[in-house]
């Protein structure tokens, strides 16, 4: 069982996951919506954010796959004879 402080660090980096995945889902629906950038900032920072959402996403389900492959550290595995 996960203690409070493991839980709300748990329930952040899903929400933090959901919202790269969201931002990377919608970002063609905007471009086609809003259509090509005018100006050299406004191109460059759409391409920086989906960049980052993409990074952000792959990233974090790398690290959990990674986390659900180590073993679990809890007490059934340092009991005392």
């Amino acid at each position: 069982m996960l203690n409070p402080v493991e839980n709300q660090s748990v329930n952040a980096m899903l929400t933090l996951e959901t919202a790269c995945w969201t931002v990377l889902l919608l970002a063609p629906l905007l471009r086609w919506v809003n259509g090509p950038a005018v100006s050299v900032d406004q191109f460059v920072t759409q391409i920086a954010l989906v960049c980052i959402a993409a990074v952000g996403a792959i990233g974090l389900r790398i690290r959990k796959w990674r986390r659900r492959q180590q073993p679990q550290s809890g007490t059934d595995s340092k009991k005392v004879n």
